[in-house]
Parts: C-alpha cells; sequence; structure tokens
C-alpha cells in the first residue's frame, strides 16, 4: 500500500506539472498573439497617418495661398537701372 501512496503522488505531481506548464504555454502564447496583433495595428495606423500627412502636404504646396497674394516674386530691382542712376549721380 506504501508504493502505491508514493505512485500515486508522482502521478499526480506529473499530472499537475503538464496541466500548470500547459497553462502557461497557453499564457505565453497568448501574449505573444496580442503583441503581434498590436504591433500589425499600430503599423496600419501609422501608415494612414503618413498617407494623410503627406497628402496635406501636398495639397498645400498644390494650392494657392489663402490670403489673396500671387505665387510671383516680387520685380528685382534692374541692375543696370541703379549703375546708370549712380553714374549720372557721381558725375562719372
Amino acid at each position: 500500500m506504501r508504493w502505491f501512496k508514493v505512485a500515486a503522488i508522482a502521478v499526480g505531481v506529473m499530472i499537475a506539472f503538464l496541466v500548470v506548464s500547459s497553462v502557461i504555454g497557453f499564457l505565453i502564447e497568448a501574449v505573444i498573439a496580442v503583441l503581434a496583433v498590436a504591433v500589425i495595428v499600430l503599423a496600419i495606423k501609422v501608415a494612414f497617418n503618413r498617407r494623410r500627412a503627406v497628402g496635406r502636404r501636398y495639397n498645400a504646396e498644390v494650392r494657392r495661398p489663402r490670403d489673396g497674394r500671387s505665387l510671383r516674386r516680387p520685380k528685382a530691382p534692374d541692375v543696370d537701372d541703379d549703375l546708370a542712376r549712380l553714374k549720372r549721380e557721381t558725375g562719372g
């Protein structure tokens, strides 16, 4: 009877070990799966936000300014006219 009790305890310990290890393994796999899904969702969000930001930047470059100013640069002063004026003023 004594050996039967020892064998029953050993079998019970083995079954408990298998159950606990399988539960822990399942929990670890579940955590890995949740992390993988979170990374995929985050990557999709970042991709959509970047595409939206690029679209906004592109539209801002293409559209005219809202304050009504033209896109042309102001006319640069004519260098030849300035040189002629200086020559007249200095008497040269």
